[in-house]
């Protein structure tokens, strides 16, 4: 065996080993569903909002926000524009003028970690979230944020379930079939204590833990990130609500989806440079000892998989003109009859199968956790454009983090 194809051995070992592992444990635990069960308290709750150019979004932001079904004097809404050069203010100047629940700050532009905290010194709510000003809320998101956090008492920051607001190119339909995977994937890992992201579409926060950890930080522009990988270093909860339901807008070009998932991916491999000492420390429990070791073997065996994958076309590519050029037989293709004879039965063709198999299985379930419906387009777009795509992003991510380069916002 060459060891190109032991090498991709080895990927198709870690990503069973991975699905099999998430699938045991929803069997084991199998998210609850939603009940129609109201809280038996009403915290006070501030939602920041932070902008920058967000003048084709906001009001749409703003508008989910006054719909959520919560007592409207325990919810404060914080628009914070962080030096917008649009019509952003304009927008949200004319909401708080019109709605007394929303509030509007003007600051200079200094990223969106500041911009949080401008909200957070601000606020004297119980508990304080954030919802970027290209998302929406549900409108029982709210309900289902304080069901759970009165559920679990010791969660001290929670995430929802985030779903792709109305895709329709192929190009989005792959996102919301990601997404999906997402939902259940987060779910999984948040039933092992694992989560290594609060993301900016309705994260919420108890008050008290940025007196115990401090305030959001630049982080390689992923704060998102970087506070939860400080939550586990202090010991402190994190769960995702699986019934709060979020949507957000997502890239509609290839390029503005690969700088959004560059500084993803490089801020997972930055934050990972700054809090090393965590890997493989049983001190941080599942975090440690699971999702930053799979997360990060899973980023390298992506690239090794697509450059293994190149290298076998273009090896089969130079194969078959040089049969060309030494017999002047030009190549005969493959009859389109299906004959049982020629199927490939080979262990790789019976491993990448099963891979398959189980990754299908985790987006039905996914969707299943969600309420969404996948349909045969979007799994279509999912398989046919992801594979393409996401090495692009995973390699000029390494490269970055090699560099030491900060990864663009936009």
């Amino acid at each position: 065996m060459e060891i190109g194809a032991l090498g991709i051995y080895v990927c198709l070992f870690f990503a069973l080993y991975f699905e099999v592992f998430l699938l045991i444990s929803f069997f084991e635990k199998r998210p609850s569903r939603k009940t129609a069960a109201l809280p038996s308290h009403y915290p006070t709750v501030s939602i920041i909002v932070p902008s920058y150019n967000e003048e084709k979004t906001v009001a749409r932001t703003l508008d989910s926000l006054l719909a959520l079904e919560y007592p409207k004097d325990k919810l404060d809404i914080m628009v914070v524009d962080d030096g917008s050069r649009d019509s952003t203010r304009a927008v949200a100047e004319a909401y708080a003028a019109q709605h007394a629940q929303i509030k509007y700050f003007y600051k200079e532009n200094g990223g969106k970690y500041t911009a949080l905290n401008f909200g957070i010194e601000r606020s004297r709510a119980e508990l304080v979230g954030c919802l970027d000003a290209d998302s929406f809320a549900s409108p029982d998101a709210l309900i289902e944020v304080v069901k759970n956090f009165e559920a679990d008492p010791s969660a001290m920051a929670l995430m929802p379930v985030m779903k792709v607001q109305n895709p329709r190119t192929m190009l989005e339909l792959m996102q919301s079939v990601e997404y999906t995977f997402g939902v259940f994937y987060r779910k999984m890992i948040d039933n092992l204590g694992g989560l290594h992201v609060l993301p900016g579409p309705f994260s919420f926060y108890k008050r008290e833990i940025f007196a115990i950890i401090g305030p959001f930080r630049h982080a390689h522009n992923t704060e998102d990130m970087e506070i939860a990988f400080r939550m586990h270093k202090h010991g402190l909860k994190i769960t995702n609500a699986h019934t709060a339901h979020v949507y957000t807008t997502v890239p509609k070009t290839v390029r503005k989806l690969l700088v959004q998932r560059v500084r993803w991916s490089q801020g997972f491999l930055q934050n990972s440079a700054d809090y090393a000492y965590m890997y493989f420390n049983p001190r941080f429990g599942n975090f440690g000892m699971l999702t930053l070791p799979f997360g990060l073997i899973a980023f390298f065996l992506g690239i090794y998989t697509a450059l293994w994958g190149v290298f076998s076309l273009l090896r089969w590519g130079v194969t078959r003109t040089l049969d060309l050029w030494t017999t002047g037989v030009p190549l005969q293709m493959p009859s389109m009859r299906l004959e049982w004879f020629y199927i490939d039965t080979s262990m790789l063709t019976f491993l990448i199968l099963i891979s398959l198999a189980c990754m299908v299985t985790s987006i039905v379930l996914g969707q299943r956790i969600a309420g969404t419906r996948m349909t045969p387009k979007a799994l279509f777009s999912y398989f046919a454009l992801f594979g393409l795509i996401a090495p692009l992003w995973l390699m000029r991510a390494a490269w970055g983090a090699v560099r030491a380069q900060e990864a663009s916002w936009r």
